[in-house]
């Protein structure tokens, strides 16, 4: 198994992070099948309810089959009707979904996963930033767990487990959730620690031994006559 070509200019992790004569294997973000379906899909319902409230203001809007009614038949609490409080309810339902898919989408933008040919790397926030590693020759394992879901769209869970983890973070003992195409990633990890544990194998070249010098002549004794 040859291991990618390693280069020098990363797309998203910041390139101060790579050390000298360190070489980048490997950089993703997750998915957006991780981070966005749930927020999208609630924007998408507080739309929905939201127009359905203005159906009951406005007729001239195309009702909506079911809620529309449903909205409709709702008590009226004092001096508001429920378009009225129902309007209010899903904008601010609507906000919050915005918000949640704002929240969800900096999240994915700014969390890199990088393999590095002496480290594995996890880059997040974009004002702030942490940055978490795990050194190769730490790696002990890397798990790959797949949803039935997770398999449609290409992607998964790893888990890189290290030799003693780390206690100034969590990397090591936590899910990377979202990475596409994860078992490229873990042949990548795979590679660069086998590659790292040949090198330290290599053994050492011996010295080459002094060859012992040819005994001299005794003068004493004489020659063949």
């Amino acid at each position: 198994m040859s291991a990618p070509a390693p280069r020098r200019t990363p797309k998203h992790l910041n390139a101060s992070y790579l050390a000298e004569g360190e070489g980048l294997l490997r950089e993703t973000l997750g998915t957006p099948w991780f981070y966005l379906p749930g927020p999208v899909l609630a924007l998408f319902v507080a739309l929905v309810l939201d127009y359905s409230a203005l159906t009951l203001r406005f007729s001239g809007f195309p009702a909506v089959p079911g809620l529309t009614w449903a909205f409709g038949r709702l008590p009226t609490f004092g001096a508001y009707a429920p378009a009225n409080y129902l309007s209010l309810l899903f904008t601010a339902l609507t906000i919050l979904a915005v918000l949640w898919l704002g929240v969800r989408y900096l999240r994915w933008v700014s969390t890199v996963y990088a393999v590095t040919t002496s480290r594995v790397l996890i880059q997040r926030g974009i004002l702030s930033r942490d940055f978490d590693q795990i050194p190769i020759s730490q790696v002990r394992g890397i798990d790959v767990h797949q949803t039935i879901f997770d398999r449609l769209f290409r992607y998964g869970t790893i888990v890189v487990s290290s030799e003693g983890g780390n206690r100034l973070t969590r990397l090591g003992n936590e899910a990377w959730n979202g990475i596409p195409n994860p078992f490229d990633l873990q042949r990548v990890i795979e590679t660069a620690t086998q590659t790292l544990a040949r090198s330290n194998a290599a053994p050492p070249v011996a010295p080459v031994a002094a060859a012992a010098p040819s005994p001299s002549p005794d003068p004493a004794r004489p020659g063949p006559a």
